[in-house]
């Protein structure tokens, strides 16, 4: 028997998905667990596999479409069977389940017949429960949107048809317009692409003192995701900061050393990393986490590197740090960071982490505080080197003042966990570690 394929929620968070490629055509033969088809999501491109086996029978979305999660996306059975015909039976019964969600969601206050009589104009509309849910909301009745051209599955109305149309929303982000102030003139009151000309219009000869707008944009999707950590971060966990300079003399040296006779090339981030571990190896009280009413210390040393990629920043994480070489650290770390400035890692890739590392240096900033990357309990800032006047000892004792690259480092803590001198004692330790750095590998 065929199988409607859905589009798979991939996260917690995930509302929708946009299909990025896919691995069968129509006729292919798919077997359970082949690499199906690959979603975008807020923050990267997940394969699929395929969790039925038979025929790919029909493919309902294009590439480059995005849709919410749980849309069909295609059908798999076997050759001969009417791939339309299943599909319009999936979509009917999820329709009817709305529909008996929306009735069982109605007010009780509501009239008798004003519920006998709303199930019958619903019926006639392929509405999404989204639509429903907008409708309602905003006492926009079915003959009112009977005349809609709906773009969603087999041409289901969805509650952005219902606001405005795609032309319209896209002239509006460009030009700035707020829809939501738009009389729209087309069917059911639809705001149209010439309605938020008139508005950009309007807004344009309305004086020199009215504030100008470039653009808006909506706030949601993988901004809003990482909006939200961060903003529960800062204001869940009372931060303290502990800053020191580090002189990269000798680092810097020992990387062009090790880079002469290394196959893999290491990066100042991979030692970073190495010297974090190390770290945390001594002070393990900083490799927490808060989870309910117990602070637990792993033996595991899982740390990530802050990486801005095309969907936003996330944090690809090197597992187990604290069994691996400084070589496998280097591969494993590239590969993560490629991956991540693509959007492809995988959810778990980018999870379970243990302690951070920003590091911003290679963008020329002198000094900068982290917010720590939660459930994590503290997050290491690194700077720019810059060429510093300082105070230096010679080999006779005395004071002199001499030229050295100097690198700003700055550990943010949760201070409900982690102590002012535990705090201090590792900065201090990550200092020495970087100013000798043959000891990162002793």
């Amino acid at each position: 028997m065929a199988k409607v394929v859905v589009m798979p929620k991939l996260g917690y968070t995930q509302d929708e998905g946009t299909i990025a490629e896919w691995h069968k055509q129509v006729g292919d033969p798919v077997a359970i667990g082949d690499p199906f088809f690959d979603v975008h999501t807020d923050k990267s491109v997940i394969t699929v596999e395929a969790s039925c086996a038979g025929t790919l029978l029909k493919i309902a979305l294009e590439p480059g479409n995005t849709v919410p999660v749980l849309t069909p996306v295609a059908v798999v059975g076997e050759p001969g069977e009417d791939a339309d015909a299943i599909l319009a039976s999936h979509v009917t019964a999820v329709v009817a389940d709305a529909q008996v969600e929306a009735d069982f969601d109605d007010d009780e206050d509501d009239e008798p017949a004003e519920k006998a009589a709303a199930p019958a104009e619903m019926g006639e509309l392929k509405l999404t429960p989204r639509a429903k849910k907008y409708m309602k909301d905003n006492g926009i009745a079915a003959a009112d949107v009977s005349s809609i051209q709906g773009t969603g599955f087999q041409g289901g109305i969805t509650e952005r048809d219902i606001k405005a149309s795609p032309l319209a929303r896209k002239l509006a982000e460009k030009t700035g317009v707020d829809l939501s102030a738009v009389q729209g003139t087309g069917a059911g009151e639809k705001i149209m692409k010439k309605d938020v000309e008139r508005a950009a219009a309007a807004a344009a000869s309305s004086g020199s003192d009215e504030l100008q707008i470039a653009s808006v944009v909506p706030y949601k999707g993988v901004r809003k995701i990482i909006g939200d950590k961060l903003a529960h971060s800062k204001f869940t966990a009372p931060h303290l900061y502990f800053t020191d300079a580090v002189d990269t003399t000798n680092l810097t040296a020992f990387r062009k050393q090790l880079n002469e006779n290394s196959e893999v090339r290491i990066a100042v981030s991979d030692l970073l990393i190495m010297a974090a571990c190390k770290a945390l190896k001594k002070f393990p009280g900083i490799n927490v986490t808060l989870k309910e009413d117990q602070i637990v210390t792993y033996k595991s040393i899982n740390i990530g590197t802050a990486v801005a990629g095309d969907n936003g920043l996330v944090v690809p994480v090197v597992k187990n740090v604290q069994n691996k070489s400084l070589t496998d650290v280097a591969a494993e770390s590239k590969d993560l960071v490629a991956r991540a400035k693509e959007g492809r890692l995988k959810p778990e890739e980018y999870s379970n982490g243990t302690f951070s590392i920003s590091n911003l240096g290679m963008f020329g900033i002198g000094n900068f505080t982290a917010i720590i990357n939660a459930p994590e309990a503290a997050i290491l800032s690194v700077s720019s080197v810059r060429k510093t006047p300082v105070v230096i000892t010679d080999e006779n004792g005395e004071d002199t003042i001499a030229i050295r690259p100097m690198m700003n480092i700055q550990l943010s803590v949760d201070h409900r966990l982690i102590d002012g001198l535990l705090a201090s004692q590792f900065v201090e330790y990550m200092k020495q570690l970087l100013e000798n750095p043959v000891q990162i590998l002793m």
